[in-house]
């Protein structure tokens, strides 16, 4: 009976230290969710204005290689994932999503796809799996590094340009609060003509002068729209990432919480349990002496 009482207040222990680092990991992911989501919020106004500016541009039937719609030979695929796990099912859905894409509506004949890897963990799935894989970043942490992202936008536009791919899609997660993500896909190139977002309660879009011409100004934010769009994308999946995390440590830490409560009775029990043992077997004995 000893022993048992020792195995559980050991289980006791074992848990409220798990309970710490869980309660711990909730912390920092809830601080970790307060920075991306104020910088996610931040970025929105200049997307917006951006694509209204766009908007504008594109009516105009401007010519440029990133309207340019190409026969398509090989499509890269952006998937945007996290470092560490102990997120719930973030990343579960996510590679579901990337992988049912890849197997079945790009699974295209004379079709190649290339996958870049945003996140350790897209990058071991997909490697285990023995797909394409063209590259990885997989030390940001779930931190928004603006240069590391530009960088990565920059490749992919110079990709394009090139010809090596010939349709850019990027597979994310959408935040949409705390406790609600969803897993989506967007085609990032070729740019569609018609394809920014406008507020139609607002009417029509502002009539801009641009200087010195339409086709210079376009020239010069087409570059910045991909690179804000891909930004936006991350800015969406870290904190999705972060939200996940803090929602499950903070389950974890519940649960932890409901166990202790469970071992505690349990050992109160055993220890009553020994001290009725103990009691009746000092009356039975003085019993037999008497």
């Amino acid at each position: 009976m000893a022993a048992n009482i020792k195995e559980i207040g050991k289980r006791i222990r074992s848990v409220r230290n798990t309970q710490q680092i869980t309660r711990a990991m909730k912390m920092v992911a809830a601080a970790k969710l307060r920075r991306t989501h104020d910088r996610l919020l931040a970025s929105r106004p200049y997307g917006r204005k951006l694509g209204e500016l766009l908007a504008g541009l594109a009516a105009a039937r401007i010519d440029h290689p990133f309207f340019e719609a190409r026969e398509l030979k090989c499509r890269l695929v952006l998937v945007v994932s996290s470092d560490k796990g102990l997120c719930g099912s973030y990343n579960a859905n996510l590679l579901r999503l990337a992988h049912n894409l890849l197997q079945e509506e790009f699974h295209q004949e004379g079709v190649e796809n290339l996958i870049y890897c945003i996140g350790r963990k897209a990058n071991d799935y997909f490697r285990r799996r023995k797909m394409n894989i063209h590259a990885a970043v997989g030390d940001l942490g779930g931190m928004i590094d603006i240069d590391r992202i530009h960088a990565v936008a920059d490749e992919i536009m110079e990709m394009y340009l090139a010809g090596q791919v010939d349709e850019v899609v990027i597979v994310y997660t959408r935040f949409k609060s705390t406790l609600s993500y969803e897993p989506k896909h967007v085609q990032l190139l070729p740019l569609k003509a018609n394809g920014a977002e406008t507020d139609q309660a607002n009417g029509p879009a502002t009539d801009y002068i641009y200087e010195p011409d339409a086709a210079t100004v376009l020239q010069m934010l087409l570059p910045k729209s991909v690179s804000n769009q891909v930004f936006n994308c991350v800015a969406e999946a870290f904190t999705s990432e972060h939200g996940a995390r803090m929602t499950s440590m903070g389950s974890a830490t519940d649960n932890a919480g409901d166990l202790i409560d469970q071992l505690v009775l349990f050992r109160n029990r055993a220890r009553q349990a020994a001290i009725t043992q103990e009691i009746s077997e000092i009356v039975g004995g003085a019993d037999a002496i008497s």
